[in-house]
């Protein structure tokens, strides 16, 4: 970049030779020969430098330093006459001269100080430059500092605050003012000042530490910070910076993650169990019920086997339980609206609990309609309330609510995750004895109780748990010791208006008519049983202990089969695969399937939704033999 020099002076020998020294040097200069024209030429030129002549035609060199300064401050000046005084050369530097030279200006001497004069040009513009860098940085520093969602501060080396952003201020509720110069001792009282003291003592020594905390003013949120040493001016630690970010949400959905994968893992198992159970009980009842059917049994012998049913029919309860729990209870949706619920509901408990609980109902009118199995939510709400009367055994109150609530809602944000959309709130809370966390982080799992032996299974809210996530909805719990307990359901709202449920009646025992049944199961006594029922009731049987033997048995006697029952868990083949090559075969062949659990909905399996009908074990006879009559007198 060129060096501009203005050279104002009237002597034009003069200023031809200053610009001709200067043009040598690499010098851009131009020339002057009164005020008037040097302001007009720094007006269009704007030189760097300016060698001024202290007597001029039309003023002074003194008065032109001035009004030059004021056109362009950045503008280096220096005067110039042949007739020096101290006093002309003290006014020249008041007025914002650099230096002062005497005519004839001698060439070294001009070079000399040019040097010096752009030497403090360019320390100037290097100030300049790191100036606005450096303003540049603050502003954003300031606006990192200031926009961070995270709370910011930072520490001297006595451990006081020295500056904390607007997270920080909201976070404790505090002004910045309030903070600097303080200690946390002096701002949240010894004990955790101390506390933070051991830590930050730790950072002054040059160590990075990050940990979990709790504030002092809100227990209920968790946060993480991590605090650094910051560098002083002599190389050592002088100070800390601290990072403080809220994590309550991530730790609470972090804990309903656990909580559902051991559900999940719990629920596996529960439904393994109850497969095999059902089978068990199935031989149980089974042959309680041929034996009942027989007319010749005694009556104090049929009295007997009465009891034994009995006692079947509450282990399949059980099991049933726990199949609700593991999600592989068969349920019957329809479009319900939950205010109708919880009125049937409250009939049925003021019949269950004392009278000193009183009942309140707060029922949202424009409820939204949901798609659920209405007996089922029926249980939830039983088990729910009655656990309620126990925890007030001197009276109190139980209030159920429901409400309509979206996925955006603070509270659905937390707990229903991003699937969005519209929900039903059922809530009921009782203002009870409460429970501790560690109980309440146990409470839906099965078998577990805080119940006296013989006062509970500890399964009912586990299948309270398994029934309201097979209905794609949640279940959460909130309690405090001496401060009762809420549950919130929340069950998917549907755009469908309630359909009322149809009574219907007990049809009598369907028998067949000499047609061959071929029955594939893997247990044994479940076979027997299975022939002797279907035997007794006018059918031929055939069985097969595996889907091996009963895909070869089938494709053996298929003219003679009318019909195959089929059970879906068995080793090797399995049902779902023999079904598939028994159809491969004859794609008319007639299949009922049968098993512990409830079958998949046929309309998402291929395979599945081409079967004729579906037996739940532990086997009704009753509902059994009508199914089997219906599908073999079915021509399509």
């Amino acid at each position: 970049m060129l060096k501009t020099i203005l050279i104002v002076d009237d002597d034009e020998a003069m200023a031809d030779n200053l610009c001709d020294i200067l043009s040598d040097e690499g010098y851009d200069p131009i020339m002057a020969n009164t005020c008037t024209d040097a302001l007009a030429q720094a007006d269009t030129r704007h030189p760097q430098v300016a060698l001024l002549d202290l007597k001029l035609p039309d003023d002074t060199g003194i008065n032109l330093l001035a009004k030059l300064k004021e056109k362009n401050p950045d503008c280096v000046c220096a005067l110039m006459t042949a007739f020096a005084d101290v006093d002309s050369a003290v006014t020249a530097l008041e007025k914002g001269a650099f230096h002062y030279l005497q005519k004839p200006v001698r060439p070294i001497e001009l070079i000399n100080l040019l040097e010096r004069i752009f030497e403090t040009i360019q320390i100037r513009e290097d100030k300049r430059i790191a100036e606005e860098r450096l303003r540049d940085s603050e502003r954003r520093f300031r606006t990192i500092f200031e926009s961070a969602q995270d709370a910011i501060f930072l520490k001297d080396a006595d451990l006081r605050y020295t500056l904390v952003n607007p997270a920080m201020e909201r976070l404790y509720g505090l002004k910045a003012d309030d903070f600097c110069g303080q200690t946390d001792e002096q701002l949240f009282g010894e004990e955790k000042g101390n506390q933070t003291r051991n830590i930050e003592t730790r950072v002054l020594q040059g160590e990075i530490v990050e940990e979990e905390m709790k504030l002092v003013r809100d227990t209920t949120k968790i946060f993480h910070s991590i605090k650094v040493p910051l560098p002083g001016q002599d190389g050592d630690t002088g100070g800390i910076c601290g990072f403080v970010r809220d994590i309550s949400i991530t730790k609470h959905l972090e804990a309903q993650l656990l909580q559902a994968q051991k559900m999940e893992a719990i629920g596996t198992l529960a439904g393994g169990i109850s497969h095999d159970f059902n089978n068990l009980l199935q031989a149980i009842l089974g042959y309680a019920q041929m034996l009942l059917m027989d007319k010749n049994v005694p009556p104090a012998n049929a009295a007997k086997l009465r009891e034994i049913e009995k006692a079947a029919q509450r282990a399949t309860e059980l099991t049933s339980q726990l199949l609700a729990f593991s999600r592989k209870m068969e349920i019957h949706p329809r479009p319900v609206d939950l205010n109708q619920v919880v009125l049937q509901v409250e009939k049925l408990l003021k019949r269950t609990i004392p009278k000193m609980i009183n009942i309140e109902l707060r029922l949202t009118d424009s409820v939204l309609t949901v798609n659920a199995d209405p007996g089922q939510v029926e249980q939830v709400l039983l088990n729910i309330g009655v656990n309620a009367r126990d925890a007030m055994p001197d009276g109190g109150r139980l209030i159920i609510e429901t409400e309509n609530v979206t996925q955006d809602t603070a509270l659905g944000r937390l707990h229903l995750g991003d699937v969005g959309g519209e929900y039903v709130r059922l809530s009921i809370a009782d203002n009870g004895q409460g429970m501790t966390e560690e109980v309440r982080q146990h409470i839906f799992e099965p078998f577990y109780t805080t119940k006296q032996p013989g006062k509970g299974t500890g399964l009912g809210l586990a299948m309270a748990y398994g029934i309201i996530h097979n209905h794609g909805g949640h279940i959460l719990c909130e309690s405090q010791p001496g401060n009762g307990t809420t549950f919130y359901i929340y069950l998917p709202a549907i755009k469908m208006a309630t359909v009322r449920p149809v009574a219907t009646r007990e049809d009598p025992i369907q028998r067949g008519s000499g047609e061959t049944i071929l029955v594939v199961d893997d247990e044994e006594f479940l076979r027997e049983l299975a022939r002797d029922m279907l035997s007794n009731n006018g059918y031929q049987v055939i069985t097969a202990g595996s889907g091996e033997s009963g895909l070869s048995l089938y494709r053996e006697k298929s003219d003679a089969i009318a019909l195959v029952i089929l059970d879906l868990i068995m080793p090797g083949m399995g049902g779902k695969h023999c079904m598939e090559e028994i159809l491969n075969f004859n794609p008319d062949a007639k299949v009922v399937i049968s098993s512990g659990y409830s079958m998949e909905d046929p309309a998402s399996d291929e395979v599945l939704q081409r079967a004729r009908g579906f037996i739940q074990k532990p086997y009704n006879f009753r509902k059994m033999l009508k199914l089997l009559h219906d599908v073999v007198k079915d021509a399509a």
